[in-house]
């Protein structure tokens, strides 16, 4: 199998487990979202140092432990990457996969924003259009259900800052995420400890079954950031780009379809401007890989 190819069946398998991953999440609803975030850091911990033994790049880790400034970004970003998980578990758990969606469908265009006012990066008219109709469909959603949607604003923020802050310092994937989560997993380990003797409930019914699938957070986890390093070492990025809206679609569809969530004329008109303007983002995103 050629590598292209190769690439772009990782980056579809990355994106396709991202959009129906809700359905696992939601056979832990009878755990508080915090709880479950907290396993999530934990056994993503346990998996990704697993990956660097097998890997043999465990020593290279220990090495970048010893490094105060990988330290404190790491910090920083696994902090980040946990309010990102809690408040997409939150969202999942409380009946609001579309909404959550959405937040993913304008994570690209956050990037834009992001990158025009932090970085410095220039923003073409057509990227300029795009953005102003994905704030046009936020606005639209916020009238619809009476306040901002700020679970999509913030899962897309959050996560958008994530990685114009792992760009600036040029981190090496798994090292540094490792690092990252495992700075912030005692925190999650104290209060697994603490809901543990207060409440007892964090095992769910304490079953074989139950924690098994509470160990699996990390696979779950860590599987589509495996697929996902892969595609992004074999496929260009604006191609990667274009797949990455497989995942924001699957959990649309999830919620509409699975979940039986009712969507509004008003959320139908907020998303259609979404997508008007990922198609403009994606048309720009080609002209500009073709001039180049």
């Amino acid at each position: 199998m050629k590598p292209h190819t190769y690439g772009i069946l990782c980056g579809l398998s990355a994106f396709i487990l991202w959009g129906i991953l809700p359905l696992y999440w939601t056979q832990l609803a009878d755990i508080p979202p915090l709880t479950i975030t907290s396993h999530r850091v934990v056994w993503s911990v346990i998996t990704l140092i697993f990956i660097q033994i097998v890997r043999g790049k465990l020593p290279a880790l220990l090495e970048k432990i010893t490094q105060p400034r990988i330290l404190i970004n790491a910090f920083l970003l696994g902090s980040l990457l946990m309010i990102n998980w809690l408040i997409y578990i939150w969202a999942v758990n409380n009946g609001k996969v579309v909404s959550i969606s959405l937040g993913y469908f304008i994570l690209p265009l956050m990037y834009i924003v992001i990158g025009y006012f932090l970085l410095k990066e220039a923003m073409t008219r057509m990227q300029m259009i795009a953005v102003g109709l994905a704030a046009a469909g936020v606005l639209v959603q916020g009238i619809s259900i009476g306040s901002l949607p700020w679970p999509a604003l913030c899962v897309a923020g959050s996560f958008a800052i994530y990685g114009v802050t792992k760009k600036k310092t040029q981190a090496d994937g798994f090292s540094i995420l490792t690092i990252e989560l495992g700075l912030i997993a005692p925190f999650a380990l104290a209060y697994l400890y603490e809901q543990d003797k207060q409440q007892g409930n964090i095992w769910l019914d304490g079953s074989l079954q139950s924690i098994i699938l509470i160990v699996l957070t990390g696979a779950a986890t860590i599987s589509p950031l495996l697929f996902f390093t892969a595609a992004a070492k074999r496929i260009p990025l604006n191609l990667l780009g274009m797949l990455q809206f497989v995942a924001p679609t699957g959990q649309f569809l999830l919620g509409l379809i699975y979940f039986g969530e009712v969507i509004k004329l008003t959320q139908l008109i907020a998303f259609s401007l979404i997508w008007i303007a990922i198609i403009i983002y994606s048309l720009s995103r080609t002209k500009n890989s073709s001039i180049t």
